[in-house]
């Protein structure tokens, strides 16, 4: 019984500290770097040019930024924005997700790479039928 415990113990106590270590590395202000866009016609967009940024910050429970691209579709040029605003920013350690925004502009993302200088989030926007990848550089 009490081997039970303490690999009960030991499994909890691992799991926290993974939770701990990604909200660590997430802290802080990241760059929008580009953005990959598949939209519903299975058609790949890569925006180079795309201006943003994010700030995180788990200890005051926000997310603050926003990001502008543009994308041409048969010579027309389509304005897109997404709003990173909002509270309670929450980090799922299961599915290596995040979620952050608020009210229609919450989105849960889905944690492609994350290192001390890169971080790559995927979602889908069902408004506009479109898979975003956005490729975010830490803000020395």
């Amino acid at each position: 019984m009490s081997r039970f415990v303490f690999i009960l113990f030991l499994f909890c106590f691992s799991s926290c500290t993974k939770s701990v270590r990604f909200q660590n590395l997430l802290e802080g202000k990241w760059i929008v770097e580009r953005i990959k866009v598949v939209d519903g016609q299975s058609v790949s967009h890569i925006i180079e040019d795309a201006e943003g940024q994010l700030r995180l910050s788990f200890q005051d429970s926000v997310s603050v930024g926003l990001c502008n691209f543009e994308l041409n579709i048969d010579s027309i040029i389509y304005p897109f924005a997404i709003s990173f605003d909002g509270l309670d920013p929450v980090f799922f350690d299961r599915t290596d997700g995040l979620e952050f925004g608020s009210d229609m502009a919450r989105n849960r993302y889905k944690i492609i790479l994350l290192t001390k200088r890169d971080l790559v989030l995927e979602y889908y926007d069902p408004l506009n039928f479109q898979l975003r990848k956005l490729v975010f550089v830490k803000e020395e």
